[in-house]
């Protein structure tokens, strides 16, 4: 692991983070999308951040040692714009699944196809009638059916895809989108936040599936803990916008001449415990994330899954209470354009949408009660 390299593009990240807040608000609409911080992503070699050294990568989040590094990238992007710390979330999402389970010859290729740009993502949530891969004479495959929430579309051209295979297990596939037929579906998406997301609905048609495309095993996408712990990627992007909160308040304030407000002061002095108590969260759990890496094991890995739990249940909660302060803060005027607030607001809240927000944290419950250990030991 090169030290230097991987604080470099933890700097990069806060850079660009910096300079994406116009755009993000330029681009606050469905037909939109931030191309010129995704150019600037890209440019910053954060789009092959993920892959492995000896494909051109830097490792990040493959070994112990980086993970906080991980987080912090996700995080300063998303201050800067939660559209596009969504889409790089799910691209890092895609290369850390192929690291996991892909063959030699899979990792190659799609690392070679990150270096050329391509932006990759998961696509796992879909309609009613699913997505379903029927095997045809020669050993390949057609993939048939619709995802929902396909965050990047139009611009994703390689995500993982999962499908039921005739016998009902899942299958990831990545799917070359550039190469099949594929329909997409704008008016599917019309949200109260997270607009250039792009989260359309796509529509597969017989789109051909070769065997280089097959993604690992049936239902390795759910294996634990990783299916879990991908829930700390996203927070760390949430938590970046709660920053951002604290930030321009703090602004927004000064430039009313507010400063001497004692009910304004103890609203800010509140917003800066909730942000500070999530990078602490961002530490602890990537220091739980090196620990698991380094001592694997079934005991361990449940652990670490109620740790991520309660990280996840703990960003929402602060991002919840940073937003309402904020509004208490900056009343009706802020929340008016050119300001930020009512943007990162409204995408903030759609994106602590996230599922079994109630499930996660009783398992947390549901462990401590079941465990003979201290509730320190999580």
């Amino acid at each position: 692991m090169n030290k230097s390299k991987v604080a470099k593009l933890v700097m990069s990240a806060k850079i660009i983070g910096k300079s994406s807040l116009s755009e993000a608000a330029e681009t606050d609409s469905v037909s939109s999308f931030a191309e010129q911080t995704l150019v600037k992503i890209k440019d910053n070699e954060l789009l092959t951040a993920c892959l492995p050294v000896k494909y051109g990568g830097h490792n990040i989040g493959l070994l112990p040692g980086t993970n906080l590094a991980l987080l912090e990238i996700l995080k300063y992007i998303g201050k800067g714009n939660l559209v596009i710390g969504r889409v790089l979330e799910g691209h890092f999402n895609a290369q850390l699944l192929i690291s996991q389970f892909g063959t030699e010859k899979q990792k190659k290729l799609f690392a070679a196809e990150a270096f050329k740009g391509k932006l990759f993502g998961v696509w796992n949530t879909q309609s009613e009638l699913g997505t379903f891969l029927s095997k045809k004479k020669n050993g390949s495959y057609h993939l048939n059916g619709s995802k929902t929430f396909a965050t990047g579309s139009d611009y994703v051209t390689r995500p993982i895809v999962t499908a039921a295979k005739k016998d009902g297990s899942w299958q990831m596939c990545v799917v070359p989108l550039d190469k099949v037929n594929v329909i997409s579906d704008p008016s599917w998406w019309n949200p109260m936040g997270m607009k250039a997301s792009r989260s359309f609905k796509m529509t597969f048609v017989k789109a051909h599936i070769t065997k280089i495309n097959l993604l690992g095993s049936a239902g390795d996408y759910y294996l634990q803990p990783s299916f879990s712990s991908g829930s700390v990627r996203f927070a760390a992007v949430q938590l970046g916008a709660a920053e951002q909160l604290l930030d321009e308040t703090r602004k927004y304030l000064k430039a009313l001449k507010r400063v001497e407000d004692p009910f304004q002061n103890m609203r800010l002095g509140q917003m800066a415990i909730e942000v500070e108590s999530g990078n602490l969260w961002l530490n602890g759990v990537a220091t739980k994330m090196d620990h698991y890496m380094q001592k694997p094991s079934v005991k361990e890995g449940e652990y670490f899954i109620i740790y991520c739990n309660m990280m996840r249940t703990a960003i929402e909660q602060i991002c919840t209470e940073v937003m309402n302060l904020c509004q208490k803060c900056v009343g009706a005027r802020g929340l008016n354009k050119p300001h930020h607030f009512g943007r990162i607001i409204r995408d903030l809240s759609t994106y602590l949408r996230q599922p079994a927000p109630d499930a996660v944290l009783a398992d947390v419950g549901k462990f401590l009660l079941k465990s003979h250990n201290s509730s320190s030991k999580i």
